[in-house]
């Protein structure tokens, strides 16, 4: 019986509804909802969900948003030291297109251009040289050197292009 009178403290404290220590990832989505005006996968938008699966420490106060030069946001907690990388869908709603408009080459030939592999939890980057001249959504062959194998990517900006599944 004597056991019980220990529990007893440790079960109230257990039910006093103590918070999560890490940071709700569905909370920092609509977050970044809200800071690009757009949801995650529409075009502009976050182009997935933050994986809830990362345990992020609670941020005692406001969390930051900023732009990055690439194509991500970072969110991060400065008194922590966290930051995480969202990256963005970019590209035009294939809807506003006009069917008679020529598409302008986004990319030339020998061009530098930076190819990046996109999944759902993290993208990687990489600079690589255009071996075709090409519009938006059309496919070229790309590689990092005169001796590296030819890949094909589609554009997916101006001096962008990116690896699908």
């Amino acid at each position: 019986m004597s056991h019980y009178h220990f529990l007893l403290p440790i079960v109230s404290i257990l039910s006093m509804g103590a918070g999560s220590p890490f940071e709700d990832t569905a909370s920092l989505d609509r977050k970044v909802a809200s800071y690009l005006g757009a949801e995650v996968g529409d075009v502009g938008g976050a182009h997935a969900a933050i994986d809830s699966k990362l345990k992020l420490k609670r941020c005692a106060n406001a969390i930051e948003i900023s732009e990055t030069n690439r194509n991500a946001l970072q969110v991060s907690c400065r008194d922590l030291g966290w930051r995480i990388f969202v990256p963005l869908r970019l590209g035009r709603d294939l809807g506003s297109l006009e069917d008679n408009a020529p598409e302008e080459p986004l990319v030339q030939r020998n061009q530098p251009v930076t190819l990046v592999i996109r999944r759902s939890n993290f993208s990687i980057s990489y600079g690589v040289i255009a071996q075709k001249s090409g519009a938006m959504g059309e496919y070229i062959p790309v590689r990092s050197d005169r001796k590296s194998k030819e890949l094909m990517a589609r554009i997916s900006g101006p001096g962008e292009v990116e690896m699908t599944n």
